[in-house]
């Protein structure tokens, strides 16, 4: 900070040093006691209330104490650089990247995070479902399966779908867990809970533009060594049914 810097520029360093950090910044001299406590309230209280409705799941997991001291951590180091308000979710997980000290009690909480981020992430993309094209009640077998393309697929090492206040596992179990996150056709955010034979068969049809849906099957019946092929195509047929019902798939290309 230059030491020819306006008196009015110092002036507001300090007034928001001591909003974000009263016990170790003090205040600037001859504000008023009770309008700096209104300030330092609002403060945290919309920095509490923003965090608690994008992360639902960690505030959850967290008892009073745990999420207060979170919080306050978060508004005293973190410097947000963020331009636009829809990015700022994505500030705690930076937060939580760079400067998180990780409490050994909740050693999934950086992964359940992401996950609640997931659907502000998907909520946030501005692109519409274009239906043009899609035949909505095609045969998932013999025609062309479409992906929806608001839909994000990760994989955790937790099972954070299934973390809430009466789960909090402190050992990783021994599979991954494989979600993929979408918005369907009434704007609702939802996600699925997926198996590595179905993660695979969603990557597949994801990336496809040709082949029928039992011909993704046969290829994946073939990379995971499956024996019975028409049992493997039925089994898959009915995963594609529920993704379909789910508007993780749209339906089948029209020819």
């Amino acid at each position: 900070m230059s030491e020819h810097e306006p008196a009015f520029l110092r002036l507001q360093r300090d007034f928001a040093r001591h909003l974000r950090d009263p016990a170790a910044a003090p205040a600037p001299a001859g504000l008023p006691e009770r309008g700096l406590g209104v300030y330092r309230y609002a403060v945290h209280a919309n920095i509490e209330r923003f965090l608690a409705d994008n992360y639902p799941r960690v505030r959850a997991v967290l008892d009073e104490a745990g999420w207060d001291r979170l919080v306050r951590d978060y508004l005293v180091r973190h410097v947000a650089r963020a331009s636009a308000f829809v990015d700022l979710p994505r500030e705690f997980l930076a937060y939580l990247d760079s400067l998180w000290a990780p409490d050994p009690a909740l050693p999934f909480l950086r992964e359940l995070a992401h996950f609640d981020w997931l659907e502000t992430l998907v909520g946030a993309d501005t692109r519409r479902l274009d239906l043009d094209g899609i035949d909505a009640q095609g045969d998932l077998l013999r025609g062309v399966p479409v992906a929806n393309p608001l839909l994000v697929q990760v994989t955790y090492v937790w099972p954070v779908h299934a973390i809430d206040t009466d789960y909090q596992p402190v050992e990783p179990p021994p599979q991954p867990t494989r979600i993929a996150a979408f918005r369907d056709r009434n704007h609702d955010y939802g996600f699925l809970d997926l198996n590595a034979a179905s993660a695979r068969l969603l990557d597949a049809v994801c990336a496809n533009r040709e082949r029928s849906g039992r011909e993704l099957l046969i290829l994946l019946a073939g990379e995971l060594g499956h024996g019975g092929l028409e049992a493997f195509i039925e089994a898959g047929g009915t995963i594609l049914a529920r993704m379909h019902a789910r508007d993780a798939i749209l339906g089948t290309a029209r020819r």
